[in-house]
């Protein structure tokens, strides 16, 4: 008799003590969510949509380490191009741990980049459906990157990446939409200064490939160039020397070409290097000519150094 009433004491002090604990363990787990240390909870429909061995994880800790596990079990599906399996398996992944960047990045990636463009190639299809199926991927990438920037707001991570895949010429670009999402993303608090100055030059890129933005192309590059440091990439210099031949520009104090290049061969490699690739965008006003006009000064360097040095030689 005197143990059952020990035990019924124990209970009784071991109810009071849950009890009164519940408001602080609830307080911890709601700071916890806040700060996105832990996953957040699954709704019903959420927890409908996962595998058993993924629903089980969600009575514990082991999310994450699930999620780690699903994401290393797509490389066969990838290595086979099975895309659906790719996607379902990582709509799970998501759901698991969906405060890990680099999930939503690969997710984004499998179905815009690898799961596009085998599809763009995949010779069984019409050139119609092709099409019309790489295009779909390609949403199903942006798609993805829209939710995670919904559970992730905070991240400029995500922005940056919709910016990019938006302002990518291969995957049927939207440029003022990459723009737009750039600029929306140097508003978000602390950024890191890489972080700026991609957005930057990114912006800068987009613009170019909108021939009506010429003359915000080039008050962009100019801007760009004044920062200088780290800011003097090829994308800006050679803007400015685009912008001073273009006809439509207002260039109120044009840049010579070594104000621009700091020399001629510098100005001359990065040129040369712009006309190889002149068919991935805009037209290029000048390159063709000044690329002519330097190789033409070089040669004649080489011959009076040639001549110097034969000189020198014979003295």
């Amino acid at each position: 008799m005197a143990k059952l009433k020990n035990v019924i004491v124990i209970l009784i002090v071991l109810a009071i003590t849950g009890w009164s604990r519940m408001p602080i363990e609830q307080q911890l787990a709601e700071d916890l969510h806040e700060l996105k240390l832990v996953p957040p909870r699954l709704s019903l429909e959420d927890r409908s949509r996962l595998k058993q061995k993924a629903f089980i994880a969600t009575y514990g800790s082991l999310r994450p380490t699930i999620a780690a596990f699903m994401s290393s079990a797509t490389t066969r599906p990838h290595s086979n191009q099975e895309w659906d399996k790719v996607e379902d398996s990582f709509e799970e992944i998501l759901l698991l741990d969906p405060y890990n960047f680099h999930y939503w990045d690969m997710a984004s990636w499998h179905m815009a980049y690898n799961a596009a463009i085998d599809k763009k190639s995949d010779e069984s299809l019409t050139e119609v459906a092709r099409n019309r199926v790489f295009e779909r991927y390609i949403q199903k990438g942006k798609d993805i990157i829209d939710r995670g920037i919904e559970i992730n707001p905070d991240d400029w991570r995500f922005q940056n990446l919709k910016a990019n895949l938006e302002g990518n010429r291969f995957r049927n670009p939207d440029y003022p939409a990459a723009i737009e999402t750039h600029k929306q993303m140097l508003t978000m608090p602390d950024l890191p200064y890489h972080a700026v100055r991609q957005a930057n030059i990114r912006i800068l890129f987009n613009t170019q490939n909108l021939p009506e933005r010429h003359q915000e192309a080039y008050d962009i590059a100019l801007e760009l160039f004044a920062r200088g440091g780290q800011y003097r990439t090829p994308i800006v210099l050679n803007q400015l020397f685009i912008s001073n031949y273009h006809p439509l520009t207002i260039v109120e104090s044009p840049m010579s070409l070594i104000e621009i290049y700091g020399s001629e061969q510098n100005a001359l490699k990065h040129l040369r290097t712009l006309w190889r690739n002149r068919k991935q965008g805009p037209k290029i006003y000048g390159v063709e000519k000044m690329i002519k006009q330097l190789e033409k000064n070089t040669t004649l360097l080489d011959k009076k150094r040639t001549i110097y040095q034969n000189t020198e030689v014979n003295n």
